[in-house]
């Protein structure tokens, strides 16, 4: 795949995100990919054949760069655990967004074969970043022996739901993330610590 390519897929692929996140999955033509991504159409075609072919790769592309991003956090020992754990969760915050919900609630709910696909992918990859991380901070003391790390992802996302569903601007959505956070937290860390501050 020569660079032109490359780069033609990615604004393929971005422009898929912003159309399928602002429309829905139904309501997406071939047509509003071509405009929204700037490319011809007989280009869109020589790559994918519909646009379940285009969501299932703009999901694995946001996937797997959500991924890498928790990685690149997980890994960088110039932090400390606290300040990784913080930087992860204001990470996966910003993956969860209220367009997000509706697409992903569309695709449950309709296409579900789809969903299944989207959902596999995510545990491969960013379940996976999430969970070696958990496993560290048990190691380190930091949070409590017995946390499961489906149930934190779980309860992380259900926090993430609860949030955006509110009508409120992004100050007010701030400081109800931050005393979130601590309510959520004061379950995970181990009792009596106080170094997991979630600012």
């Amino acid at each position: 795949m020569d660079f032109a390519e490359k780069k033609n897929r990615l604004r393929v692929l971005l422009g898929a995100s912003r159309v399928f996140q602002r429309k829905g999955y139904a309501k997406t033509r071939m047509e509003d990919l071509v405009e929204e991504s700037k490319i011809g159409k007989k280009v869109l075609y020589e790559y994918y054949s519909n646009k379940e072919e285009v969501l299932k790769a703009a999901a694995e592309y946001r996937q797997t760069k959500a991924a890498f991003k928790l990685k690149r956090i997980r890994n960088n020992q110039a932090l400390d655990f606290s300040k990784r754990f913080v930087k992860m969760r204001k990470e996966l915050l910003d993956v969860c967004r209220p367009s997000h919900f509706a697409l992903w609630k569309e695709l449950q709910d309709q296409i579900p074969e789809i969903w299944r696909m989207v959902k596999a992918k995510r545990v491969q990859l960013i379940d996976t970043e999430i969970a070696s991380f958990l496993e560290e901070g048990k190691k380190l003391g930091e949070f409590r022996a017995d946390l499961r790390p489906d149930l934190f992802i779980m309860a992380l996302i259900a926090c993430s739901d609860a949030i955006y569903k509110w009508e409120q601007n992004p100050t007010e959505r701030r400081a109800n993330i931050s005393e979130l956070d601590n309510i959520f937290l004061y379950g995970i860390i181990r009792r009596g610590k106080e170094t997991l501050k979630s600012s």
